[in-house]
């Protein structure tokens, strides 16, 4: 293999989460054994829009201010209690 196809497969790998390059080729080559397509693309939930993301940032700042926070909560039950209401 190409020096350079090998690095920038072993990166890609890496960003992946996979610890080494033959880690992500056994992956591979397992699921083309057992006739699985693997698709390490972008996932199904895609990029926040941009109103999502002010959303969040804003409820993360009112939680870091205590506001709109729940709990602690000791039990399921009770998390559950809190979610029903």
């Amino acid at each position: 293999m190409d020096k350079d196809v090998r690095d920038r497969l072993a990166e890609r790998a890496t960003k992946l989460g996979f610890d080494s390059l033959q880690a992500y080729i056994r992956v591979w080559a397992k699921a083309e054994t057992e006739g699985r397509n693997l698709n390490f693309g972008q996932d199904d939930w895609g990029e926040p829009s941009d109103a999502a993301a002010k959303r969040l940032n804003r409820w993360a700042e009112e939680a870091r201010q205590g506001k709109n926070v729940s709990g602690p909560f000791n039990t399921v039950e009770e998390l559950m209690e809190d979610l029903l209401q």
